[in-house]
């Protein structure tokens, strides 16, 4: 393969690459008219980045090349990182020190690059590194973003405990590495791309070590139970539009790392890790929602709320692809949709945290947003329609986001091992959203039944308000027509297209011909059945 093939397969990772540097470079500039230009060349950089995607979204679809393995998953997430990038930079537009705008936009570009790198990567080292481009520039964003102690004090809190997480992670993929014999996830065997961690039944203590360490420091990522801890003071300490961008992109890139490692493993995971998972996700939805009750502070609320979502996300990792046929009925699918639609709805709650301010001082407290519709009425709407959203009520894309991650639970054969706990689970997740309703509704009742809304004030400048628009609408439009959406995600395991579920004691594909196709198509072979993968194992594979 050519370097002008290398350069075009990777377009968007470079443009992200190269706008960052030129930002950050922009910020050496003390004037004002650099410091202004920083945010619209931030928005030009992302724009160009997501042009890149959609031109060259066909092209070498499946291609290994160093390190990298293109799917359709990578040019989901690429989407759903770019477009929600988009709205981060707006609601973040005024938020930076008109001297440091440049340092700020262009860490914000490095931790959305790090997320595509996330998708794209097929060695083990390269996606630890590309995990930790997501968080070293979320350190930054912390500090830069405001000046009090509260956010001194949020970012010693996150770097050293995102450190102690990243050497948890670290040692898990070097057991993995041990146990393969290689740092490679994929390779291609006779024109078929085959896992080299498959390990199933075979796998050895050492590999299940390695799975529990790299779950625990992906935990930290998406703040799942035991790991959630910092959440609640780093999202309080942390100015809003940073804690909107925090309660999304370091959360997609770990969850996509989780598809990435559990797709190689072909969801044939030990039965006590299956239940370690399973008690995490129930104990992270409920303690979540219940700690989010006891809350005042409506960042704190949000950052429980953000815990709580976690624990319904991992309930369709649990699922893992079965059908291949949409998300109600494919966990991994169903999770892909969720995780961008709570992206949306997530940052749109601290947009409009970002653009009043009471007395002087953000707004963070319930009683700061007291009479909040009374003030500013289609502020106070877009509020009610994210926190709907949050809370799974239709007619907003958060309804659909919920009922496909728990339809999928139901969608397992009842010949499954796993069946009945994983319904079990759902139910668990059902009653945990009507719990989380309560919280919810205090939002919405307090914004509108509170008083007069005396003492906000409008601040943060129009890009934040045009952000917080733009998230109230786009649930409401995903809600309508979540077809389009709908479909990227259907496609996105195509990246495990050798993966089988363990039903009744067979093995089963769990994957259609077109997403085998797809997988294919760039190796120049044909489509191969699922059933050869494992079947026919090749001369080296783990698995024999």
């Amino acid at each position: 393969m050519n370097i002008e093939t290398y350069l075009t397969l990777l377009s968007p990772e470079l443009v992200l690459l190269v706008g960052a540097c030129v930002v950050l470079f922009s910020g050496t500039g003390r004037s004002a008219a650099t410091a202004s230009v920083a945010p619209t060349v931030t928005i030009f950089v992302i724009v160009l980045s997501l042009a890149a995607t959609l031109r060259f979204r066909d092209f070498g679809a499946g291609e290994i090349i160093p390190g990298l393995l293109l799917t359709e998953l990578t040019f989901y997430v690429r989407l759903i990182a770019l477009s929600v990038g988009l709205l981060l930079i707006l609601v973040n537009w005024c938020q930076p020190a008109a001297g440091e705008r440049g340092e700020y936009m262009a860490m914000v570009l490095f931790s959305l690059l790090g997320v595509l790198l996330t998708a794209s990567a097929n060695d083990l080292v390269v996606l630890f590194f590309a995990i930790e481009l997501v968080s070293i520039p979320t350190y930054i964003l912390i500090a830069l973003s405001r000046t009090d102690s509260r956010a001194s004090e949020a970012t010693v809190k996150y770097f050293f405990l995102g450190a102690l997480a990243a050497a948890v992670l670290a040692y898990g993929l070097s057991f993995l590495y041990g146990v393969a014999g290689t740092t490679t996830i994929y390779a291609v065997r006779d024109g078929v791309i085959e896992s080299n961690m498959a390990f199933g039944a075979g796998m050895t203590p050492l590999a299940v070590i390695g799975l529990l360490l790299v779950f625990g420091g992906l935990a930290f990522k998406v703040a799942a139970v035991p790991f959630h801890v910092y959440a609640p003071d780093v999202y309080e300490g942390a100015a809003s539009p940073v804690t909107g961008l925090l309660g999304f992109v370091p959360k997609l890139a770990g969850f996509v790392a989780l598809v990435k490692i559990f797709g190689a493993l072909d969801w044939e995971l030990p039965s006590a890790l299956m239940w370690m998972v399973w008690i995490v996700a129930a104990v992270t939805m409920t303690a979540g929602n219940t700690l989010a009750l006891l809350q005042k502070n409506a960042k704190r609320m949000l950052a429980y709320s953000s815990i709580a979502h976690t624990g319904y996300m991992l309930i369709a990792l649990l699922v893992g692809p079965l059908a291949g046929k949409g998300p109600m009925h494919d966990g991994v699918a169903a999770l892909m949709f969720y995780i961008a639609v709570y992206g949306v709805m997530n940052l749109g709650a601290f947009a409009l945290l970002t653009i009043f301010k009471k007395d002087g001082r953000p707004v963070e407290t319930l009683d700061d947003i007291a009479g909040l519709a009374a003030k500013a009425p289609l502020a106070g709407l877009a509020l009610a329609i994210c926190i709907f959203s949050l809370m799974g009520f239709p007619p907003t894309a958060g309804f659909l986001g919920k009922l496909y991650i728990f339809s999928s639970a139901f969608s397992l054969d009842a010949a499954h091992p796993f069946h009945s706990p994983l319904i079990v689970l759902a139910v668990i997740g059902v009653i945990n959203s009507a719990v989380a309703a309560a919280y919810y509704l205090r939002i919405v009742s307090i914004a509108y039944t509170g008083g007069d809304g005396d003492g906000l004030v409008r601040s943060g400048g129009e890009s934040v308000a045009w952000g917080l628009a733009l998230c109230s609408v786009l649930v409401l439009v995903l809600f309508v027509w979540p077809g389009g959406l709908v479909d990227q995600a259907r496609h996105t395991p195509a990246v495990l297209s050798g993966s089988v579920v363990a039903a009744g004691g067979s093995l089963t594909s769990s994957t259609t011909d077109d997403d085998l196709s797809l997988a294919s198509i760039a190796l120049g072979s044909a489509p191969a059945p699922a059933e050869h993968l494992r079947a026919n194992p090749q001369p080296g594979d783990p698995a024999d």
